[in-house]
């Protein structure tokens, strides 16, 4: 099988575990006692994002049962196959049992670490799907999307998060995010980087800027802006992404540079 074809396969299975997932998620999300654990400062879990990684894990092992897994709450597992498939089963667990509708389920999967070559990113409450694959474009519901042609950084909508688990880089994230602030138009916040970086694919955002994430927060999202026509990059030249921390600037990419200016003036 060569790439191209490994590619699509790898979407089809992953479009297919979404969908899966996001039935799954909707139903348990219907149940008026949902568990919910502690983590980390800030940082939940619930019953439903477990059971909901090993529904997603075992779809995925139906047709790739040696295919390496990194999820976020199963941590890793596989060790051959082809590639590495990045799950976040709930990315914006608060959302979930909040019952606010901004969360998804969030799958990629990348032949070389860090460069996500499928990217699916679900949002079941309000029937978005949004997928892509190196090469192929970006699509919300079988319709192509592109990111948007704002260049005007004054009129630029944001995504900016407050480090809420690291409270620790508090100071040096709100003298950035008020730079940031006083030179574009509006922020906005949905706690669900999937979901914003899908948005900035569809051209409803045009730039991100936040810290600490975990790699299965933002790998599906990456790919799909990308793929949409903008950038994604480290916010700290001197620190790579890794699974455990990724500092994170998206843009649509005619903004790039301003932001750049303001994260490291």
């Amino acid at each position: 099988m060569n790439n191209k074809d490994l590619i699509a396969r790898h979407l089809e299975v992953a479009l297919q575990a979404a969908r899966l997932a996001g039935s799954y998620v909707l139903e348990a999300g219907k149940n008026p006692n949902i568990q919910v654990h502690d983590k980390h400062q800030n940082d939940f879990v619930t019953d439903a994002d477990r059971a909901c990684e090993q529904l997603i894990i075992s779809t995925i092992r139906q047709t790739f049962p040696d295919d390496r897994i990194f999820g976020e709450e199963t941590g890793t597992s596989g060790c051959g196959g082809h590639g590495r498939w990045i799950l976040d089963p709930i990315d914006g667990t608060t959302n979930f049992f909040r019952s606010l509708p901004n969360y998804t389920i969030s799958i990629a999967w990348e032949l070389e670490p860090y460069h996500p070559l499928v990217g699916v990113v679900y949002n079941p409450r309000q029937q978005e799907l949004f997928w892509g694959s190196e090469g192929e474009g970006v699509y919300l519901n079988g319709q192509r999307i592109t990111v948007s042609s704002v260049t005007d950084f004054s009129k630029a909508l944001m995504v900016c998060v407050p480090p809420h688990r690291q409270h620790q880089l508090v100071d040096g994230y709100f003298e950035t995010a008020k730079k940031l602030f006083l030179a574009t138009s509006d922020f906005r916040s949905f706690g669900s980087c999937a979901l914003e970086l899908a948005y900035i694919a569809a051209g409803r955002l045009d730039g991100y800027y936040e810290l600490c994430l975990g790699y299965y927060d933002m790998a599906a999202g990456m790919l799909l802006v990308r793929e949409a026509g903008g950038l994604v990059e480290s916010a700290d030249p001197g620190q790579p992404f890794t699974d455990a921390r990724c500092d994170l600037i998206a843009s649509n990419g005619l903004i790039h540079s301003q932001i750049l200016h303001k994260v490291h003036a």
